[in-house]
């Protein structure tokens, strides 16, 4: 009877904890604050710094690489919201908004194509990390996101570059033993590739 009791309270204690929330589940990232005080600041000129301090040095025919880690993501977020007026933003909010990007970074970028090209639709280029001579390449968490880009705007004119994006696990670059973001062509000639140092951003 006492063991059978025993057994009952050790199911109880077991269902207890297993409802609890955990401290990762429920914490929000340390940088919160930082990046409201980052968001709301109406310094152009500190926005500009911030920016540019996560530029990748591009080489012809690349106009411009980006990398967007989490934090930058959450200053990026509420960036938005300020100048969308919303001056409240809360770091609650802030906290919800970035739980799908946790862990990821992102590589954005612009690459040019010849003025006299013919292509009447987008060229299979593609954006890969390496991760090493001999390794496979990083997987990303997202298939690679390709978007037109037009002299004068939506289709209807020239096709004059496309702006490549894709997504991947921090913890699998961190591990790479020589990261390169790199660019392709649609007969897979390296157009570009640029050396990734996560530990310069934060």
């Amino acid at each position: 009877m006492r063991s059978a009791r025993m057994l009952i309270r050790a199911i109880l204690l077991l269902a207890a904890l297993t409802a609890q929330p955990s401290y990762i589940q429920t914490a929000s990232p340390s940088y919160i604050d930082e990046a409201l005080r980052l968001g709301r600041s109406p310094d152009a000129a500190l926005h500009a710094s911030f920016t540019k301090g996560y530029e990748l040095p591009v080489t012809a025919p690349i106009a411009s690489a980006e990398i967007i880690t989490e934090f930058r993501r959450a200053v990026l977020i509420v960036r938005e919201h300020m100048q969308r007026g919303e001056v409240g933003y809360t770091d609650h909010e802030l906290g919800g908004a970035i739980k799908p990007h946790l862990g990821l970074v992102t590589f954005i970028v612009s690459v040019n194509l010849h003025p006299l090209n013919t292509y009447t639709k987008m060229p299979a280029y593609d954006l890969y990390v390496s991760s090493g001579a001999i390794s496979a390449p990083v997987a990303s968490e997202t298939p690679i996101r390709r978007d037109p880009i037009y002299a004068l705007g939506p289709p209807g004119s020239p096709l004059v570059g496309l702006r490549l994006e894709v997504t991947l696990s921090r913890e699998k670059l961190a591990a790479a033993r020589a990261p390169e973001l790199i660019v392709t062509n649609e007969t897979a000639d390296v157009l570009w590739r640029g050396r990734i140092d996560l530990s310069r951003y934060r």
